[in-house]
């Protein structure tokens, strides 16, 4: 079967972590015999050829040195970080649609497969639709979220198209039912699948052994540095905590200078890494007491299935989270994660600590209310 892939998120050049689980999904495919032709935008951070099985073909929306609304943080993000690019939107819905249509009138694909419902998978729709071409959409968590703030008349647009669909996959079933209540029954029960996509993260060969603890606790973030994502939180926990632990923060965004000023600010011992992939990422995983998910829902976007959370596991790391979003159908009972409220920093200290254990010196004990 001859697939054509279409994602506005993907790795830019080799190492990239942005959408390589999307990459890693396909590879995945590859190798079971699917042929995978994957189209994305091309930014102004690609370079050099990202190897593999599957055949990666990049559009152009824009000159090179402009083309900075997909890619680095996110298209929304990107638009909060510099509110100009904005004006790319619309070449970037026409750059895909024309790069859709070529590949289309190309023939030989046997079906699509969109990652994002937005705007890719509303592209994706119209065009097969009218061709009558097989077609897939899988949600990650925003892009499912933006798609539900769409006026009435558009969403009526969309579903139109989506009930065409072969499949809708959402990362959680949070994210499914949210879809659900704002269309209805338009798509079969059985086409609307769970993929939180846990396939896609690699166990670390061989596993690291736990390291005794010399010093401050440490306690690792790993996401991007956006408001949803509650990193303030961690701070205002950290500030309560005896002795205060070591952040490592990982990972970037538009809110990345705010939070260096307010560390610096509150004392804490935080250190910023920006995005992180292979060694570097293993060694912050190898060497975390304890892994936090702060989030919390602003303004209607809340998170799908975060991946890391399944990064931690596997290297053997207790995860403290929040209880918003698809983050509570990870939790297994099994001990590893930990969830508290959103937004109660009080209880994300108290978990924290709980989880730390006895080596968080002559802090206070642990009152843990879990959400």
């Amino acid at each position: 079967m001859r697939t054509l892939v279409v994602s506005t998120t993907f790795p830019q050049y080799p190492g990239d972590p942005r959408g390589e689980f999307i990459l890693r999904h396909w590879e995945q495919a590859a190798h079971r015999g699917t042929k995978v032709r994957i189209l994305a935008p091309r930014t102004a951070w690609c370079h050099g050829t990202l190897p593999g099985p599957c055949e990666v073909v990049r559009f152009d929306y824009a000159p090179a040195k402009l083309s900075t609304l997909t890619g680095n943080f996110g298209i929304l993000e990107n638009i909060r970080d510099r509110p100009w690019r904005a004006a790319l939107v619309w070449p970037l819905v026409r750059g895909l649609r024309n790069a859709v249509r070529r590949e289309l009138d190309a023939g030989g694909i046997d079906r699509v497969i969109s990652h994002m419902m937005l705007p890719g998978g509303w592209i994706v729709a119209d065009e097969c639709v009218r061709r009558g071409v097989p077609f897939e959409l899988f949600g990650h968590g925003t892009d499912v979220d933006v798609l539900l703030w769409l006026p009435r008349p558009l969403r009526d647009r969309f579903a139109a198209l989506v009930r065409h669909a072969d499949a809708v996959r959402f990362p959680s079933v949070e994210k499914r039912s949210r879809f659900e209540r704002a269309f209805g029954g338009v798509v079969r029960p059985e086409r609307l699948i769970i993929e939180p996509m846990i396939h896609c993260v690699p166990d670390p060969t061989p596993r690291p052994a736990r390291r005794p603890r010399t010093g401050p606790p440490t306690i690792l973030y790993l996401g991007r540095l956006i408001p949803q994502k509650g990193v303030d939180d961690l701070f205002a926990a950290a500030l309560r905590m005896r002795p205060r632990p070591r952040l490592e923060i990982a990972g970037d965004g538009p809110h990345r200078r705010r939070l260096q000023r307010l560390a610096r600010r509150l004392g804490l011992a935080a250190r910023f890494h920006g995005f992180v992939h292979a060694e570097a990422k293993h060694a912050l995983l190898s060497g975390a007491d304890v892994l936090c998910v702060p989030s919390r829902e602003v303004a209607g976007l809340s998170e799908g299935a975060p991946l890391v959370v399944r990064e931690a596991f596997a290297y053997g790391v207790p995860v403290v989270a929040t209880r918003v979003g698809g983050i509570p159908e990870l939790e297994h009972g099994d001990g590893r994660m930990l969830l508290v409220p959103p937004g109660d920093t009080a209880a994300l200290t108290d978990a924290l600590m709980l989880v730390l254990g006895a080596d968080a010196g002559d802090a206070p004990e642990p009152r843990v209310r879990v959400g």
